[in-house]
């Protein structure tokens, strides 16, 4: 990403923005509320249209032209804050949606059983294979979370984005979803962007931490390097609380 800058409503949200995404590591986004986090996800995947500035992605090239961002939109996969199921549609056939873009969208046919297959994986590695046939209406908030994670993990992507993929889920289940993206990341060569508010949890997941303050980049490095002083520039100084 070289200066990039994004505006909403008037309002600049991302401050020319220059940021490398190492291959083949979990980085996580931390800041505010309202920093520029998930516009800068919008950015990556190429739902939002910086300003100005630019995007090169290493296999596709820069994204400025239709072509270039249908190519990697094909090699990325996204799990949603809000989750974006169908709710009238089963958890099996919502992680199938994963790869709706490898056959045509008018087609009458089942999905193959050697697919079905793959969600069911996949949705035994996020812990909800006795939910598969469940509609997505009658989940919890935290089964359509871990449904929207087996999603993006079916098509198998280049680069997995996520916005508080976590967010939802029981505490109790979050270091193992944790285990899970990382052995996408160790065995297929993942490169994860991941948005959190977790502190913890980006300490003990990421290998790098991009940290925001007011839409500019203030920390960018290891996180073993996310120290105190690392913490106040992001987040500012703890309040001092009186006795």
């Amino acid at each position: 990403m070289d200066n990039l800058a994004v505006r909403r409503g008037g309002v600049p949200v991302l401050r020319g923005v220059s940021l490398t995404i190492p291959q083949g590591l979990v980085t996580a986004v931390v800041g505010r509320s309202g920093v520029g986090k998930t516009t800068l996800l919008g950015v990556l995947n190429g739902l939002v249209a910086p300003e100005h500035g630019t995007v090169t992605v290493a296999g596709s090239g820069p994204l400025d032209d239709a072509e270039a961002l249908a190519r990697h939109r094909r090699r990325t996969a996204t799990v949603f804050q809000d989750h974006a199921l169908i709710d009238r549609l089963t958890a099996l056939d919502n992680v199938l949606l994963g790869l709706a873009d490898t056959r045509h969208p008018l087609s009458p046919l089942p999905w193959p059983r050697a697919l079905r297959r793959r969600a069911a994986e996949a949705l035994d590695l996020v812990g909800l294979l006795p939910r598969a046939l469940v509609r997505a209406g009658r989940l919890s908030g935290g089964e359509r979370q871990r449904v929207g994670i087996a999603r993006a993990l079916i098509r198998k992507p280049d680069i997995l984005l996520g916005d508080e993929p976590f967010a939802s889920v029981d505490p109790a289940l979050v270091a193992h979803l944790g285990r899970v993206l990382r052995q996408a990341v160790e065995r297929q060569g993942v490169t994860a962007v991941l948005v959190l508010h977790q502190i913890e949890t980006a300490m003990a997941l990421a290998d790098r931490i991009v940290g925001l303050a007011e839409g500019r980049v203030v920390f960018d490095g290891p996180a073993t390097a996310f120290d105190a002083a690392a913490r106040t520039a992001v987040f500012g100084p703890r309040p001092i609380l009186s006795e």
